[in-house]
C-alpha cells in the first residue's frame, strides 16, 4: 500500500509561450518532488485517455468534439484565455484518464490515497465549454466514474483553488450523490459561486460555496473549513474524498489575493487526509488545478504529499500573510444557517 501520484510529460507538451498556466508549472513540482526525496516514495500510476463514455458524462458531444477538431488542427484559442495547441486534446484527455485510474487504484484497494499531478486544469470545464485554462472536468469526470463504474452512492468534492469552481458545479448541479464544496475568492473570476448557489432539484443542498473576501487568510479558513465545511462532510458520509487542489489562495500568488501561506495549506491537507481516515477508509485523492508562483506550487504540492504518506513536517519559507486578516463571522453565521450546521 501506499502514496500514488499522476504525471506524463504529454501534460508539458500543453504549451503556449508567455501564458501564467505553463509547462513549467509541473517541471518545477518534479523537480522539487526529486530533490525533496519525495518521489521515491510514491507508486506512479501510468495515464491513458478518457474514454469517451466518461468524458460524456460530463460533457456534451460537440464540446469534446470541438476541443478535438481544433487541437487536431495544430490549436488554438478558445476564449481569451484558453488556449490549445497540437497535444491539447491528448494532454487533457490524458489527464482525466489519469484520474479515472487513480482513483480506481485507490478504490480498489492497491493505493492509499494519491495526487494527479495533471494539467491542464479542469474545474472551470463546464459541460458545453473551455474557459478558465480549462477543456475537460477532470474532477468530475473521475467522480462519475467513481459513481458509475464502482458504485459509490457517496462521492465529496473539496474545492480550494481561489477561484470558483463553477465548471465542476455545472456538470453537478443537480448530482444529490455529489457534495461539491468550493472556498473561493469572491467577487472575482469567473463571477460565480454565491452563497444562495447551493444545488438544484433534488441535489438542492449539495452544493457548498464558501465566497471569502480578499486576505481572508488562514485563521479564517480554519474557521470556515472547522465550524462548516468538516461538519458538512461528516454529516454527508462519503465514501470517497477528491480535492481540487489549486495553490494560487497563497498571500503571494500572482493572480489572486486571498492570503493563504504554505502552513495553512498544509493544516487543510492535513485535516482532509485525517478525515478521509475517519469517513472513508482513508480514500482522498487530489487532483492539481491552480497555481501560479512557482515556488509556491512546488512547495504546497510537496507538502500534501507528506500529508499523504502520513509525514508531520511541512515546508514554508514565505512565512504568513503580510496582510490584516478580515472578520469572517457574518460569512461564517450565513453558511450556518443555509446548510443547517449546528
Amino acid at each position: 500500500m501506499a502514496t500514488g501520484y499522476v504525471f506524463d510529460e504529454i501534460f508539458t507538451q500543453h504549451d503556449f509561450p508567455g501564458h501564467p498556466e505553463s509547462a513549467n508549472r509541473l517541471w518545477v513540482v518534479m523537480d522539487h518532488l526529486i530533490k525533496q526525496n519525495l518521489l521515491s516514495r510514491l507508486t506512479r500510476v501510468p495515464t491513458r485517455p478518457a474514454t469517451q463514455t466518461e468524458l460524456l458524462r460530463c460533457h456534451h458531444p460537440r464540446h469534446v468534439e470541438r476541443v478535438e477538431e481544433i487541437s487536431r488542427r495544430g490549436g488554438g484559442m478558445l476564449d481569451a484565455d484558453t488556449y490549445t495547441n497540437a497535444f491539447s486534446y491528448e494532454a487533457a484527455a490524458r489527464a482525466a484518464g489519469g484520474v479515472v485510474d487513480l482513483t480506481a487504484a485507490v478504490l480498489e484497494g492497491r493505493l492509499n490515497n494519491g495526487f494527479a499531478l495533471v494539467r491542464p486544469p479542469g474545474h472551470h470545464a463546464t459541460p458545453t465549454r473551455a474557459m478558465g485554462f480549462c477543456l475537460f472536468s477532470t474532477i468530475a469526470v473521475a467522480a462519475r466514474a467513481a459513481r458509475f463504474d464502482y458504485g459509490l452512492e457517496r462521492v465529496a468534492i473539496i474545492d480550494f483553488d481561489v477561484h470558483h469552481g463553477n465548471g465542476t458545479q455545472d456538470v453537478l448541479i443537480e448530482d444529490p450523490t455529489v457534495l461539491f464544496v468550493s472556498s473561493h475568492e469572491y467577487p472575482y473570476y469567473p463571477g460565480s459561486g454565491a452563497l444562495t448557489e447551493i444545488g438544484e432539484g433534488e441535489a438542492r443542498g449539495a452544493t457548498v460555496n464558501i465566497p471569502v473576501s480578499m486576505g481572508v487568510g488562514d485563521a479564517g479558513y480554519k474557521q470556515l473549513y472547522g465550524e462548516v465545511v468538516f461538519p458538512i462532510l461528516r454529516r454527508f458520509q462519503p465514501e470517497l474524498i477528491l480535492v481540487s487542489a489549486g495553490f494560487d489562495a497563497h498571500w503571494n500568488d500572482p493572480l489572486a489575493n486571498i492570503g493563504l501561506s504554505l502552513t495553512g495549506y498544509h493544516w487543510l491537507s492535513q485535516r482532509l487526509v485525517e478525515l478521509a481516515t475517519e469517513l472513508c477508509q482513508g480514500r482522498i485523492v487530489f487532483v492539481l488545478e491552480g497555481g501560479y508562483n512557482l515556488e509556491v506550487l512546488a512547495l504546497g504540492v510537496g507538502n500534501v504529499f507528506r500529508a499523504l504518506l502520513g509525514d508531520a513536517d511541512s515546508q514554508d519559507p514565505l512565512g504568513p500573510s503580510p496582510w490584516r486578516e478580515p472578520d469572517v463571522s457574518s460569512l461564517l453565521a450565513k453558511l450556518k444557517a443555509i446548510h443547517n450546521v449546528v
